[in-house]
């Protein structure tokens, strides 16, 4: 049962922060995040203990010749 109300919260929270409002409402609750990066955080989180994957991220790496 923990997974479901983990999922429905995942599913709020991926919803709130893809219209932009940092106050998520699920299951009659209502919580408001600091942040919009808090809010990702927690997101991932949630993903992990889900067992779904979480984007990382991504670096390019830079060459100088030094000439």
């Amino acid at each position: 049962m923990a997974e479901a109300d983990d999922r429905r919260r995942l599913d709020a929270i991926e919803e709130a922060i893809a219209s932009g409002a940092t106050r998520v409402t699920y299951d009659g609750k209502s919580v408001d995040y600091r942040s919009l990066a808090e809010m990702i955080a927690i997101r991932n989180a949630l993903r992990r203990q889900l067992g779904i994957p979480v984007p990382g991220r991504r670096t390019v790496a830079t060459f100088r010749s030094g000439f």
